[in-house]
C-alpha cells in the first residue's frame, strides 16, 4: 500500500496542477517568441537561437496529431502537459529531500536531549537505533509533504505561466526535475555509488541542452558532484568519465537543424546549413550583430530579481522554503551545496542577459526555493515541537493544515497574473492590425515582442493576409534575414539589392563600416520603396529614437493602429484610419507590462488619428477616433481632454 499510495499521491499533484494549467491556459498567441515558436514548430522551420532542436521536433509532432482545437492551443497544451510531468518528478523529488531533513532534524534533536531523564533518554535512543526518526515508519506523512510541495512547486508564478503557453521553459522545467532527481540519487548512493544514475543524469543533460542553453548552469553542481564521487570511492569516479560521452545523443538534434536549414524553410534563422553558422546559431552570435541592441543590465536584472521574488514565491511558500534551506543545511551538507551552487550559477550568469522574458532565466533557482517548502514544513513541524514523525495521527493533520495553507495562497497569489483563458490581447492587435491594411503592402516593426512575431504564426499557419509583407527592421542588420527576404519577397528585395550586397560585404568586417552600410541600407528601404508599395510603422518602430532619422523626410500619417509613411507635403485625408473604426478588442484586465504597452499604444494611436482630423477640421470624426480610444484605455487624460475640447467648442 505505501508505494501505491507514494505513486497515487504525485499523479494526482501532477493532475491537479494540469487541471488549473487548463483553466489558465492561453487559447491563443502569446507574446515574446511564442508566435514564431509556434509556427516554427508547424512548419518545422529554424526558430531564433539557440534553435531549440528537441523542442521543436517534438512540437512538430504534437502540432500534427488529429487532435480538435487551432494548432496554437495544441501546442500551448503540450507546455501544460509538459510542466504537469515536472510536477510528478519533483513530488519524487521532494520525498528524498524530506527524509534527509527529517533525519537530519531528528538527529539533531536527539543529541539536545541530554538533560532528560534516564528512562526517556533510554527510549529515545532506541528510536534513534531503530530508525524511528520517520524515514521507515509513518511514510504516508512524508508523502503528504511530498505531495503538497510538488503542487506549491508547479503553482510557482514562472512555472506556472511557462505551462500556459508555447514556450521552451515547460520542457526546461521537466528536465530541471529530471536532473534534479537523478542529482539527488547520487547524493544518497555516494558511498555505494550506482552506475544508472551517473549515465542517466549525463544522457538528460545532453537532451535538456538540445532544448535550452540554459541547461549549462548545472555544469558546476555536476562538477561538485563528481568531486564528492571522486573522494567517496576514486575508482568509481573515474570509471564513470565514460558516460560523459551520453551527452552526445542530446547535441547530435542540433544537425536537424543543419539537415532543414538545407532546404531554406521560411524559418531560417542563421541559415545554419555549414557546421561554422551552427556553431553561431548555437551561439546566438547573429543578438549582438542586431542595431541599436543596448548593452547588458547586470545591476536593473539583479535589483529587479530580489524585488520580484517576494512575488514570484507567493511570499509565504517563499518563506517557507527558504527555512527549508536553513533545515537541509542542518540535515545534508552536500545537497545543500549542490543547490547554493546551482542558485549562484543561475543568477550570476541570468543577471548578464538583457531579455524580456529574463524571469524565466532564472527558473532554476525558482524550482530550488520552491522545492526546499518540504524541508520548511519539517522545520516547522519541529518548531512546533511535533515533529515525532513516527505518530502518523500527531502529525498528518498539522501537516495537511500547513500543506492547504500554502497551495491555497499560492494558487490565489498568482491566480490572476497566470490565468490567460480569456487573452487574446496580441491576436486581436495582430488580426485587426493585418486586416485592415491595403493589399499587398508593407508593415514595418521595430519590436518582436509583439505584431512581428504573432503575425508570422497567423500568416505561415492561419494563412491571415499573406499579401501583407511584415518586416522587423532591426533584422535588415542580420545577412540570412536579407537572404530570406531575396527567396520570400523578390519584390522587395530587387529595389535595396545594391545596398543589401554592399552590407553583406562589410558583414563582419570593420565595424565602423558595417554601420554605415547598415545605415544605407535601411534608408534604401524606406526611399526605394516608398513609392511602390504602401509602407506602415507599428507604434513600437516610430517611438524609436534610433529610427526616427529614417522617418525625417517622411510624414507619418497616424491611422487607427499604425502610421503609414507618406510624402511630406501631403494634404489632409478625411479617410486616414477610417477602416481601423470597426476594430473590436477583446477587454483584458491590465496586470503584465506586455499587456499595459499594448493597451497604451493601440489606445494612444487612435488618440493620435483623432488628433489629426480634428487638426483638419473635421471634430466628428475626430471624436469618434477619441471614443475608441477611450474604449480601450477610459484613463487616457490626452484622449478625454481634446474630447472634452471639442464637445465645448461644439456648444
Amino acid at each position: 500500500m505505501g508505494k501505491s499510495l507514494k505513486n497515487i499521491l504525485a499523479v494526482s499533484a501532477g493532475l491537479i496542477c494540469f487541471a488549473i494549467y487548463l483553466i489558465t491556459l492561453h487559447p491563443s498567441v502569446g507574446f515574446v517568441d511564442c508566435g514564431e515558436l509556434a509556427a516554427a514548430c508547424y512548419t518545422f522551420g529554424i526558430p531564433h537561437p539557440t534553435g531549440y532542436p528537441l523542442f521543436l521536433v517534438s512540437g512538430y509532432l504534437f502540432s500534427h496529431l488529429p487532435l480538435p482545437g487551432s494548432v496554437i492551443y495544441k501546442l500551448n497544451l503540450i507546455s501544460a502537459i509538459r510542466s504537469a510531468l515536472a510536477v510528478i518528478i519533483t513530488f519524487y523529488v521532494s520525498v528524498m529531500v524530506t527524509e534527509f531533513v527529517i533525519r537530519g532534524l531528528s538527529k539533531a534533536k536527539i543529541k539536545q536531549k541530554t538533560k532528560e531523564s534516564k528512562t526517556r533518554e533510554s527510549k529515545t535512543d532506541t528510536s534513534a537505533k531503530t530508525g524511528n526518526d520517520g524515514t521507515n515508519n509513518s511514510k504516508t506523512n512524508i508523502y503528504l509533504i511530498a505531495f503538497f510541495t510538488a503542487i506549491i512547486t508547479g503553482l510557482a508564478k514562472t512555472f506556472w505561466f511557462d505551462a500556459t503557453e508555447v514556450e521552451v521553459y515547460a520542457l526546461h522545467s521537466l528536465f530541471i526535475s529530471i536532473i534534479f532527481y537523478l542529482s539527488i540519487k547520487i547524493i544518497i548512493n555516494i558511498t555505494n555509488p550506482v552506475k544508472k544514475y551517473w549515465a542517466l543524469l549525463f544522457l538528460f543533460f545532453g537532451l535538456s541542452a538540445a532544448n535550452h542553453s540554459t541547461t549549462i548552469y548545472f555544469i558546476p553542481g555536476i562538477i561538485y558532484l563528481f568531486y564528492q564521487q571522486y573522494k567517496a570511492n576514486r575508482v568509481f569516479a573515474k570509471a564513470v568519465l565514460i558516460y560523459i560521452l551520453l551527452i552526445i545523443p542530446g547535441l547530435l538534434f542540433y544537425l536537424i537543424l543543419m539537415v532543414r536549414a538545407s532546404s531554406e524553410p521560411f524559418f531560417n534563422w542563421s541559415n545554419p546549413q555549414t557546421v561554422s553558422n551552427l556553431i553561431s546559431h548555437m551561439r546566438g552570435s547573429d543578438f549582438s550583430q542586431l542595431m541599436f541592441q543596448s548593452s547588458l543590465k547586470f545591476s536593473n536584472n539583479f535589483t529587479n530579481f530580489f524585488k520580484g521574488l517576494p512575488g514570484e514565491t507567493a511570499i509565504l511558500p517563499g518563506i517557507t522554503g527558504l527555512l527549508g534551506m536553513i533545515a537541509l543545511w542542518r540535515s545534508n551538507r552536500k545537497l545543500f551545496i549542490f543547490s547554493v551552487i546551482l542558485i549562484l550559477t543561475c543568477l550570476l550568469y541570468s543577471f548578464n542577459y538583457n531579455t524580456v522574458e529574463i524571469g524565466s532565466f532564472y527558473l532554476l533557482t525558482y524550482y530550488i526555493i520552491a522545492l526546499m517548502a518540504c524541508g520548511g514544513i519539517v522545520y516547522i513541524l519541529t518548531l512546533m515541537n511535533s515533529a515525532n514523525f513516527n505518530s502518523q495521527k500527531a502529525i498528518s493533520g498539522k501537516v495537511i493544515i500547513i500543506g492547504l495553507v500554502l497551495c491555497i495562497t499560492a494558487a490565489a497569489y498568482n491566480f490572476a497574473d497566470n490565468n490567460n483563458s480569456a487573452n487574446y490581447v496580441n491576436e486581436d492587435i495582430t488580426i485587426n492590425t493585418l486586416n485592415t491594411l491595403e493589399p499587398n503592402s508593407i508593415l514595418v516593426t521595430y519590436d518582436w515582442a509583439y505584431v512581428y512575431s504573432s503575425s508570422l504564426y497567423f500568416q505561415q499557419v492561419e494563412h491571415v493576409r499573406q499579401d501583407v509583407k511584415v518586416f522587423i527592421i532591426k533584422f535588415l542588420a542580420a545577412p540570412w534575414y536579407l537572404e530570406r527576404m531575396r527567396k520570400y519577397y523578390p519584390d522587395v528585395y530587387e529595389n535595396i539589392k545594391s545596398e543589401a550586397e554592399e552590407y553583406t560585404k562589410a558583414y563582419g568586417g570593420d565595424e565602423k563600416l558595417r554601420v554605415q552600410r547598415l545605415v544605407e541600407l535601411v534608408k534604401a528601404f524606406f526611399n526605394k520603396n516608398s513609392g511602390k508599395f504602401h509602407i506602415y510603422l507599428t507604434a513600437d518602430a516610430v517611438v524609436n529614437k534610433e529610427m526616427k532619422q529614417f522617418f525625417a523626410n517622411y510624414k507619418l500619417l497616424p491611422e487607427g493602429l499604425v502610421y503609414e509613411l507618406k510624402n511630406v507635403n501631403l494634404p489632409y485625408d478625411p479617410d486616414a484610419g477610417v477602416r481601423t473604426l470597426g476594430c473590436n478588442f477583446r477587454k483584458y484586465e491590465l496586470r503584465d507590462a506586455d499587456k499595459k504597452k499594448v493597451n497604451i499604444m493601440t489606445a494612444g494611436l487612435y488618440f493620435e488619428t483623432g488628433n489629426y482630423h480634428y487638426a483638419g477640421k473635421n471634430p466628428e470624426l475626430a471624436l469618434r477616433f477619441l471614443d475608441k480610444a477611450l474604449e480601450i484605455n477610459s484613463t487616457l487624460q490626452d484622449a478625454a481632454g481634446l474630447k472634452n475640447k471639442i464637445l465645448q467648442e461644439s456648444k
